[in-house]
Protein backbone atom coordinates (compact mmCIF):
# COMPACT_ATOMS: atom_id res chain seq x y z
CA UNK A 1 0.00 0.00 0.00
CA UNK A 2 1.28 3.67 -1.06
CA UNK A 3 2.47 5.38 2.24
CA UNK A 4 0.32 8.77 2.87
CA UNK A 5 2.56 11.25 3.60
CA UNK A 6 1.51 12.21 7.29
CA UNK A 7 0.83 9.90 9.95
CA UNK A 8 -1.35 12.32 12.31
CA UNK A 9 -4.39 14.21 11.61
CA UNK A 10 -5.00 17.36 13.88
CA UNK A 11 -8.43 19.42 12.96
CA UNK A 12 -10.24 22.61 14.60
CA UNK A 13 -13.92 21.93 15.01
CA UNK A 14 -15.93 25.13 14.62
CA UNK A 15 -15.10 26.49 11.41
CA UNK A 16 -13.31 23.78 10.23
CA UNK A 17 -14.64 20.11 10.57
CA UNK A 18 -18.44 21.62 12.14
CA UNK A 19 -20.58 22.68 9.18
CA UNK A 20 -21.81 26.44 10.34
CA UNK A 21 -24.93 25.03 11.58
CA UNK A 22 -22.54 23.20 14.36
CA UNK A 23 -22.91 19.34 12.62
CA UNK A 24 -20.99 17.48 10.26
CA UNK A 25 -21.29 14.16 8.15
CA UNK A 26 -20.75 11.55 10.13
CA UNK A 27 -21.21 8.75 8.41
CA UNK A 28 -18.81 10.16 5.78
CA UNK A 29 -16.34 10.57 8.47
CA UNK A 30 -16.68 7.19 9.90
CA UNK A 31 -15.62 5.84 6.72
CA UNK A 32 -12.64 8.39 6.09
CA UNK A 33 -11.85 7.33 10.11
CA UNK A 34 -11.73 4.06 8.74
CA UNK A 35 -9.35 4.19 5.77
CA UNK A 36 -7.11 6.40 8.19
CA UNK A 37 -6.32 3.79 10.66
CA UNK A 38 -6.13 1.57 7.85
CA UNK A 39 -3.08 3.69 7.00
CA UNK A 40 -1.96 3.66 10.68
CA UNK A 41 -3.06 7.60 10.71
CA UNK A 42 -3.81 8.62 14.40
CA UNK A 43 -6.83 11.47 14.17
CA UNK A 44 -6.76 14.35 16.71
CA UNK A 45 -9.33 16.46 17.31
CA UNK A 46 -8.30 20.29 18.42
CA UNK A 47 -10.75 22.57 19.63
CA UNK A 48 -11.19 25.02 21.99
CA UNK A 49 -14.81 23.37 22.93
CA UNK A 50 -14.88 22.32 26.46
CA UNK A 51 -14.35 18.24 26.85
CA UNK A 52 -18.12 17.57 27.82
CA UNK A 53 -19.22 19.19 24.63
CA UNK A 54 -16.26 17.02 22.52
CA UNK A 55 -17.64 13.63 24.33
CA UNK A 56 -21.12 14.79 23.02
CA UNK A 57 -20.11 15.36 19.68
CA UNK A 58 -17.65 12.20 18.89
CA UNK A 59 -20.05 10.13 20.88
CA UNK A 60 -19.67 7.14 18.71
CA UNK A 61 -16.14 7.90 18.01
CA UNK A 62 -14.28 8.50 21.19
CA UNK A 63 -12.47 5.20 21.38
CA UNK A 64 -10.93 5.65 17.88
CA UNK A 65 -9.72 9.41 18.09
CA UNK A 66 -7.39 11.76 20.43
CA UNK A 67 -8.78 15.05 21.61
CA UNK A 68 -7.24 18.41 22.59
CA UNK A 69 -10.00 20.17 24.55
CA UNK A 70 -9.94 23.83 25.86
CA UNK A 71 -7.58 25.18 22.75
CA UNK A 72 -4.92 22.17 24.83
CA UNK A 73 -5.70 22.82 28.22
CA UNK A 74 -7.04 19.31 28.32
CA UNK A 75 -5.95 16.43 26.36
CA UNK A 76 -7.76 13.04 26.12
CA UNK A 77 -6.57 9.36 24.81
CA UNK A 78 -8.85 6.20 25.16
CA UNK A 79 -11.28 8.42 26.44
CA UNK A 80 -9.36 8.84 29.63
CA UNK A 81 -7.66 12.27 30.40
CA UNK A 82 -3.81 11.98 30.78
CA UNK A 83 -2.65 15.73 31.08
CA UNK A 84 -4.88 18.90 32.29
CA UNK A 85 -3.65 22.57 32.94
CA UNK A 86 -5.54 24.82 35.46
CA UNK A 87 -5.12 28.04 36.99
CA UNK A 88 -4.48 28.38 40.78
CA UNK A 89 -7.95 28.74 43.21
CA UNK A 90 -6.15 32.37 43.99
CA UNK A 91 -5.21 33.54 40.22
CA UNK A 92 -8.44 31.94 38.82
CA UNK A 93 -10.83 34.31 41.00
CA UNK A 94 -8.59 36.96 40.39
CA UNK A 95 -8.54 36.89 36.55
CA UNK A 96 -12.80 36.84 37.15
CA UNK A 97 -12.49 39.92 39.18
CA UNK A 98 -9.69 41.56 36.98
CA UNK A 99 -12.07 40.88 33.64
CA UNK A 100 -15.29 42.23 35.65
CA UNK A 101 -13.38 45.28 36.63
CA UNK A 102 -11.89 46.23 33.85
CA UNK A 103 -13.57 44.82 30.78
CA UNK A 104 -17.65 44.86 32.35
CA UNK A 105 -18.78 45.01 28.90
CA UNK A 106 -16.99 40.89 28.39
CA UNK A 107 -19.71 38.15 28.99
CA UNK A 108 -18.18 35.39 30.87
CA UNK A 109 -18.22 32.16 31.24
CA UNK A 110 -15.88 30.51 33.55
CA UNK A 111 -15.01 26.76 32.48
CA UNK A 112 -13.75 24.28 35.55
CA UNK A 113 -12.97 20.90 36.21
CA UNK A 114 -16.15 20.30 37.93
CA UNK A 115 -18.19 22.21 35.46
CA UNK A 116 -18.88 25.62 33.54
CA UNK A 117 -20.32 29.09 35.44
CA UNK A 118 -21.84 32.07 34.07
CA UNK A 119 -24.15 35.10 35.39
CA UNK A 120 -27.88 34.68 34.98
CA UNK A 121 -28.29 37.90 34.45
CA UNK A 122 -26.61 37.92 31.07
CA UNK A 123 -28.51 38.30 27.77
CA UNK A 124 -29.98 35.08 26.52
CA UNK A 125 -28.51 35.01 23.55
CA UNK A 126 -25.20 34.30 25.46
CA UNK A 127 -26.64 32.21 27.93
CA UNK A 128 -28.21 30.33 24.97
CA UNK A 129 -24.67 29.81 22.82
CA UNK A 130 -22.88 28.49 26.46
CA UNK A 131 -25.79 26.03 27.29
CA UNK A 132 -24.36 24.30 24.01
CA UNK A 133 -20.87 24.51 24.15
CA UNK A 134 -21.17 24.07 27.85
CA UNK A 135 -24.03 21.41 28.77
CA UNK A 136 -22.76 21.00 32.08
CA UNK A 137 -23.26 24.81 32.94
CA UNK A 138 -24.48 26.60 36.02
CA UNK A 139 -26.12 29.63 35.93
CA UNK A 140 -25.00 31.84 39.01
CA UNK A 141 -26.24 35.29 40.35
CA UNK A 142 -22.38 36.21 41.69
CA UNK A 143 -19.07 34.35 40.39
CA UNK A 144 -18.23 34.21 44.44
CA UNK A 145 -20.50 31.27 44.16
CA UNK A 146 -18.38 29.22 42.82
CA UNK A 147 -17.21 26.34 44.74
CA UNK A 148 -14.23 26.84 46.62
CA UNK A 149 -12.70 23.43 45.31
CA UNK A 150 -13.07 24.55 41.75
CA UNK A 151 -9.81 24.86 39.62
CA UNK A 152 -10.27 27.36 36.53
CA UNK A 153 -9.72 25.94 33.28
CA UNK A 154 -10.44 28.35 30.91
CA UNK A 155 -12.08 31.49 30.56
CA UNK A 156 -14.61 32.38 27.33
CA UNK A 157 -15.27 36.46 27.15
CA UNK A 158 -17.56 37.52 24.70
CA UNK A 159 -15.73 40.68 23.90
CA UNK A 160 -14.28 42.61 20.96
CA UNK A 161 -11.66 40.20 20.00
CA UNK A 162 -9.10 43.19 19.42
CA UNK A 163 -8.68 43.51 23.24
CA UNK A 164 -6.83 39.41 23.27
CA UNK A 165 -2.92 41.02 23.50
CA UNK A 166 -4.19 44.39 25.97
CA UNK A 167 -5.64 41.68 28.36
CA UNK A 168 -2.67 39.36 28.36
CA UNK A 169 -0.48 42.18 28.77
CA UNK A 170 -2.37 43.87 31.42
CA UNK A 171 -2.99 41.03 33.53
CA UNK A 172 0.54 39.20 33.58
CA UNK A 173 2.09 42.67 34.18
CA UNK A 174 0.46 42.21 38.00
CA UNK A 175 0.85 38.63 38.53
CA UNK A 176 3.70 35.67 38.79
CA UNK A 177 0.94 33.04 36.85
CA UNK A 178 0.41 34.53 33.73
CA UNK A 179 -2.32 34.08 30.77
CA UNK A 180 -2.24 33.35 27.48
CA UNK A 181 -5.02 35.16 25.61
CA UNK A 182 -6.16 33.94 22.00
CA UNK A 183 -9.28 34.23 19.73
CA UNK A 184 -11.24 32.09 16.74
CA UNK A 185 -11.96 35.76 15.74
CA UNK A 186 -15.64 35.68 16.07
CA UNK A 187 -15.88 38.30 19.15
CA UNK A 188 -14.47 36.15 21.52
CA UNK A 189 -11.35 35.60 23.56
CA UNK A 190 -10.14 32.11 25.74
CA UNK A 191 -8.17 33.06 28.45
CA UNK A 192 -6.08 29.86 29.21
CA UNK A 193 -2.77 29.41 31.34
CA UNK A 194 0.32 30.98 30.10
CA UNK A 195 2.19 28.39 27.58
CA UNK A 196 -1.42 26.27 26.64
CA UNK A 197 -2.10 26.27 22.82
CA UNK A 198 -2.90 23.61 20.86
CA UNK A 199 0.95 23.22 18.96
CA UNK A 200 2.09 22.27 22.87
CA UNK A 201 -0.71 19.66 23.25
CA UNK A 202 -0.57 18.43 19.83
CA UNK A 203 3.21 17.50 20.21
CA UNK A 204 2.99 15.77 23.72
CA UNK A 205 0.84 13.22 21.33
CA UNK A 206 3.27 13.50 18.81
CA UNK A 207 6.05 12.40 21.10
CA UNK A 208 3.82 9.24 22.21
CA UNK A 209 3.29 8.65 18.97
CA UNK A 210 7.03 8.43 17.95
CA UNK A 211 6.25 10.72 14.89
CA UNK A 212 7.89 13.60 13.69
CA UNK A 213 5.59 17.01 13.01
CA UNK A 214 6.85 16.78 9.27
CA UNK A 215 4.22 13.70 9.78
CA UNK A 216 1.48 15.99 11.03
CA UNK A 217 -1.23 17.13 8.69
CA UNK A 218 -3.73 19.83 10.45
CA UNK A 219 -6.98 22.14 9.13
CA UNK A 220 -7.64 25.19 10.65
CA UNK A 221 -9.50 28.72 10.21
CA UNK A 222 -9.00 30.69 13.41
CA UNK A 223 -5.43 32.90 14.91
CA UNK A 224 -6.19 30.05 17.77
CA UNK A 225 -4.92 27.63 15.33
CA UNK A 226 -2.40 29.85 14.08
CA UNK A 227 0.68 27.54 16.62
CA UNK A 228 -0.87 24.25 15.31
CA UNK A 229 -0.69 25.47 11.64
CA UNK A 230 2.94 26.29 12.11
CA UNK A 231 3.51 23.23 13.48
CA UNK A 232 2.66 20.89 10.58
CA UNK A 233 4.63 19.31 8.19
CA UNK A 234 1.32 20.12 6.09
CA UNK A 235 -0.87 22.92 7.14
CA UNK A 236 -4.34 23.70 5.67
CA UNK A 237 -6.65 26.56 6.00
CA UNK A 238 -10.28 26.44 5.59
CA UNK A 239 -11.61 28.48 2.59
CA UNK A 240 -13.78 30.47 4.96
CA UNK A 241 -10.73 30.68 7.26
CA UNK A 242 -9.43 34.01 8.87
CA UNK A 243 -7.01 36.19 6.03
CA UNK A 244 -3.85 36.06 8.40
CA UNK A 245 -4.43 32.01 8.72
CA UNK A 246 -5.08 31.34 5.18
CA UNK A 247 -1.47 33.49 4.40
CA UNK A 248 0.41 31.73 7.28
CA UNK A 249 -1.12 28.06 6.02
CA UNK A 250 0.73 26.24 3.03
CA UNK A 251 -2.66 25.13 1.35
CA UNK A 252 -6.01 25.74 1.15
CA UNK A 253 -8.81 22.97 1.85
CA UNK A 254 -12.46 24.15 0.93
CA UNK A 255 -14.81 25.74 2.98
CA UNK A 256 -16.06 23.98 6.11
CA UNK A 257 -19.52 24.16 4.77
CA UNK A 258 -18.61 21.73 1.82
CA UNK A 259 -16.86 19.04 4.60
CA UNK A 260 -13.27 20.59 3.50
CA UNK A 261 -11.63 18.80 5.93
CA UNK A 262 -12.60 15.08 4.54
CA UNK A 263 -12.54 16.19 1.09
CA UNK A 264 -8.63 16.95 1.16
CA UNK A 265 -8.25 13.32 3.35
CA UNK A 266 -10.11 11.39 1.02
CA UNK A 267 -7.95 12.72 -1.54
CA UNK A 268 -4.84 11.63 -0.28
CA UNK A 269 -6.46 8.50 0.39
CA UNK A 270 -7.64 8.08 -2.82
CA UNK A 271 -4.33 8.70 -4.34
CA UNK A 272 -2.59 6.45 -2.04
CA UNK A 273 -5.14 3.02 -2.75
CA UNK A 274 -5.04 4.01 -6.25
CA UNK A 275 -1.71 3.21 -6.92
CA UNK A 276 -2.54 0.22 -5.37
CA UNK A 277 -4.79 -1.31 -7.48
Amino acid sequence: MTKIPFKAVAVDMDGTFMNDDLTYDHERFDKVLTRLRNHGVHFIVSSGRPLSRLKRDFAEFLDRIDIVAENGAILVQDNNIISSHYLTPKTGKELINFVQTHYPQAYICVSGKEGSYYLNSYPTAFKKLMNFYYPDNIGLNNFDEIPSSERVIKLTLNVDATLANELETKFNHDHTERIHCTTSGFDDIDVVPYGVNKAQAIKYFLRYFKLEPSELIAFGDGLNDKEMLELAGYSYAMANGNPEIIKLAKYKAPSNNESGVLQVLEKYLDEAEKNNN
